[in-house]
């Protein structure tokens, strides 16, 4: 997700909070616009994540709908309705969602030295398509993504989102299944706070290259022997 496409989405977020607050607190969109001194449809393109409302404004908002600033600037969704939340953000998301697939896509085909008649031939479509594809205004099918990634040398996890909220609930389950099958024994040690300091000295480890944890093997055999 580039720069833009982040602020879109956050904008979108801070737009709904706004809205939610505001009924909450029973003001109109003419009596929130009154109190800002902007016109009703600014307040409205605000609420709807097309502009950007300041800081200033935020506050002033916040302390009208007696409501904490922190629920505007990261609202809690775990007490609104999900179909409500999904309804306004699904379509924007899957949109951008598209568009950064078909710019990694395109990334690949470009860095491989491969045209865009060769690898559509490859999977069976057509370079209208699959350009198409690429610039993020045709969904790819999963099928053809499929095909599309391995003929690229493209991992499905290297297409997955794990930088939205979606995408880090979809990975924070992933995890809490993995947690889940291992061995109880395993469980116990990781949830044990007492064994924090071991478990990142385990993740430092981890991200060592090779050489190195080699050389920090042999150092503690001297030790030890």
């Amino acid at each position: 997700m580039d720069e833009q496409e982040r602020l879109a989405l956050r904008r979108k977020i801070v737009g709904i909070a706004l809205r939610q607050a505001r009924e909450q607190a029973r003001r109109t969109v003419q009596v929130c616009a009154a109190l800002l001194g902007i016109s009703p449809a600014r307040y409205r393109a605000y609420e709807a994540g097309r502009q950007d409302p300041t800081l200033p404004e935020l506050e002033v908002l916040a302390w009208f709908f007696q409501t904490p600033l922190s629920a505007l600037l990261e609202p809690d969704w775990r007490n609104t309705s999900l179909e409500e939340v999904m309804a306004q953000t699904a379509p924007e998301f899957m949109a951008i969602r598209h568009r950064i697939i078909g710019l990694i896509l395109r990334q690949a085909r470009e860095t491989a030295g491969k045209s865009l008649r060769e690898v559509a031939a490859a999977i069976g479509c057509t370079p209208r398509r699959l350009r198409a594809y690429e610039s993020g205004e045709r969904p790819i099918p999963f099928a053809e993504l499929e095909r599309l990634a391995a003929h690229l040398g493209l991992s499905l996890a290297a297409l997955r989102d794990t930088e939205s909220p979606i995408g880090q609930a979809a990975t924070l389950l992933d995890q809490s299944e993995g947690f889940r099958v291992l061995p109880s024994e395993v469980r116990a040690f990781v949830t044990a706070p007492v064994h924090l300091p071991y478990l990142r000295l385990a993740m430092r480890l981890a991200e060592l290259p090779a050489d190195r944890l080699r050389h920090i093997a042999e150092d503690l055999l001297e030790i030890t022997l």
